[in-house]
């Protein structure tokens, strides 16, 4: 009874101090949402409008699951980061209750309570707690496999088949039964009454999950392109069948050497190259996988080397390993061997004569290896890597987290949003992260396009900038914009907001009447810019939205000699045009060199759509193009 007592209260602080690391700072770290993020938070939207399928095209391809998963808080909280990130957390914190309830069952309440913190404070586990993406249902299933495992062999495969609905990794899983099935037979056959009984259970446990997840291969072999991630990582594959085993054989070495030498060399998760533990901490780890291979012959330790080998493949065949969003199905049993390592070493001390005086030296080497972890998780976690700017600027969003803050702070009545270069995933993350729809008009800017500007129907706008994609000064001038912002946040990257004059300002040509293209979009007017020294033209034209625009609409000018040829161009329409609506204006500007153009040449202005390359064409006007101003004459020089 005391025993059951302890028990409850260590699992119960265990799990409280899980909760804390997966809900503490939860929208600041990772510090913004990922795109997939957004895109899965996005995926229960897209079922309940009826879309169902056993994977899903999205994001590369994507097992279903999660998605569905993700449902009840879709409908409980709606779009935001916290609908988005919620639904891992609740399935970290049941990897947490999982290995407890079942490493107490297998090896005991303080082997159990040692794993269960571990899982609790590091920041593996952790951090897929927090990032809202699909991986950590994958070792959830596992532990549920394992809890039905051996005596309820179809409840088993249930749940080993459901993990291949989970994530790509779990694809190696049906290895676990079936090298389980050999091993029992090689080493329970003449030591075991019950032999037979443990490898026709696993062989049950092997059959059930091949028919659970029969639809999902069934659906992958109908068609292939659904599954482009799996290609994107068959490199080191491919290799190997071509006769080169170089590839594999760094990968399998760099994720042997996960736990104390090497790291994922990516930011994406964690500071590249940090091994998922400390010196200490790995020597608990090494010495629980030695006890593990010394006892191999009983069952349930062959299950655990067995879990642990099998889960290490999807990083040791695939590139830029070790990968820890790859090695997630393993999380409960590395944690395992972590408490069965520290239970062997304080068992092997405790018995020592100075029984008193080495349980304290003992426990005092625990709380200093917990402080010591606990220090890790925060400064390497939630310290360093979310302020780095390479998590900040490369693999999160959080100028879009920070211009959301801003703006629900210092709202106005039409917000235009500008990026390097737009995705109408990025209008869903700031959805998500306003935990609203602002309407927002999205525009590109930046050294890598010409861009635009949009002024909204109605004016009272903000502009919001990233400083890393800067606006042109010729296309500010042209807008009527100051230089100087209203607004410059501190934190990298950081951000511009600039006011939209209440009524629209242009500085050039306008057009009386104005050329409308389609009758849904009008030019109204230009202006051309003196030639710059390097014989850089700038454009700037105005148009004015009339209807909704066909999403890949494309602007484009072209320099045409006296004979007719084309000479230099531009393309480009730099605002998202399907965030538009009827009324804006579109300030776009063009830049075009001329460095290797001379002689009489015309600029010609129209519009065409991407997909089909067609024109659209000038209300009233047998020509596809309208002819911008007289004819320009580029010197030679």
């Amino acid at each position: 009874m005391r025993r059951e007592r302890w028990f409850l209260v260590a699992a119960t602080l265990t799990l409280l101090l899980a909760a804390f690391f997966r809900l503490w700072l939860l929208i600041d770290v990772p510090p913004g949402l990922a795109q997939d993020e957004v895109l899965d938070a996005g995926m229960p939207a897209y079922i309940l409008a009826g879309n169902h399928a056993f994977f899903f095209r999205q994001g590369y391809g994507h097992e279903p699951l999660y998605h569905y998963w993700g449902i009840p808080f879709h409908l409980t909280l709606g779009e935001n980061a916290l609908a988005a990130r919620l639904p891992a957390v609740t399935l970290g914190l049941l990897l947490v209750a999982l290995t407890l309830r079942w490493a107490r069952r297998e090896f005991g309440s303080f082997t159990a309570v040692l794993a269960g913190i571990g899982l609790a404070i590091s920041w593996w586990p952790i951090v897929f707690s927090r990032v809202g993406i699909r991986p950590i249902l994958e070792p959830v299933l596992l532990l549920l496999f394992a809890w039905f495992w051996p005596k309820r062999p179809v409840w088993a495969g249930l749940f080993l088949g459901l993990s291949l609905y989970s994530y790509t990794g779990a694809r190696v899983v049906f290895a676990i039964p079936a090298l389980l099935a050999i091993i029992l037979f090689l080493t329970q056959r003449h030591a075991a009454a019950n032999w037979r009984k443990q490898v026709s259970g696993a062989l049950i446990v092997l059959g059930v999950a091949l028919v659970v997840s029969l639809p999902l291969f069934l659906t992958l072999r109908a068609d292939p392109t659904l599954q482009q991630r799996v290609d994107q990582l068959a490199g080191p594959l491919e290799a190997l069948q071509a006769g080169d085993p170089a590839p594999i054989l760094q990968s399998v070495v760099n994720t042997l050497g996960v736990f104390s030498f090497t790291g994922d060399p990516r930011w994406t998760y964690t500071l590249p190259d940090r091994p998922l533990f400390d010196w200490g901490t790995a020597v608990f780890f090494y010495v629980g996988l030695l006890v593990a291979l010394w006892r191999w012959r009983q069952p349930k330790f062959a299950f655990v080397l067995i879990w642990l080998a099998v889960t290490l493949i999807p990083s040791a065949v695939t590139p830029q390993s070790p990968s820890t969003v790859r090695l997630v199905g393993a999380l409960p049993v590395v944690y395992l061997l972590l408490g069965m390592g520290i239970t062997a070493v304080y068992g092997y001390l405790v018995r020592a004569k100075s029984v008193s005086a080495i349980r304290v030296l003992v426990t005092a080497v625990l709380v200093a290896l917990l402080a010591v972890n606990v220090y890790r998780t925060v400064n390497d976690g939630f310290v360093r890597w979310p302020q780095a700017e390479t998590t900040r600027l490369s693999h999160y969003q959080t100028v879009l987290l920070d211009m959301a803050r801003h703006w629900n702070e210092n709202p106005a009545e039409n917000l235009v949003v500008a990026e390097a270069f737009y995705e109408p995933i990025d209008r869903d993350s700031l959805i998500f992260n306003l935990g609203t729809d602002p309407q927002a008009r999205w525009v590109q800017t930046g050294p890598e396009v010409a861009g635009a500007i949009v002024w909204p129907m109605g004016g009272n706008g903000r502009l919001y900038v990233p400083e890393f994609a800067p606006i042109h000064p010729t296309l500010l001038a042209a807008a009527g914009i100051p230089k100087e912002p209203l607004f410059r946040s501190e934190a990298e990257p950081s951000f511009a907001v600039y006011a939209l004059p209440e009524q629209l300002q242009f500085a050039g040509t306008h057009l009386n009447p104005g050329i409308s293209f389609a009758n849904v979009v009008t030019l109204e007017g230009y202006t051309l810019y003196p030639l710059e020294s390097e014989k850089i033209l700038h454009l700037v034209t105005l148009w004015r939205v009339d209807a909704p625009l066909p999403s890949d609409l494309r602007a484009f000018i072209h320099v045409v000699d006296e004979g007719g040829n084309l000479v230099a161009q531009h393309d480009g329409f730099d605002a998202a045009p399907a965030e538009l609506q009827v009324g804006d204006y579109v300030i776009q500007h063009h830049v075009i060199d001329l460095s290797s153009v001379f002689g009489v040449v015309q600029l010609h202005a129209g519009l065409y759509t991407l997909h089909d390359q067609t024109r659209l064409k000038p209300v009233g006007q047998s020509m596809e193009i309208v002819v911008l101003g007289a004819g320009m004459n580029i010197d030679e020089k």
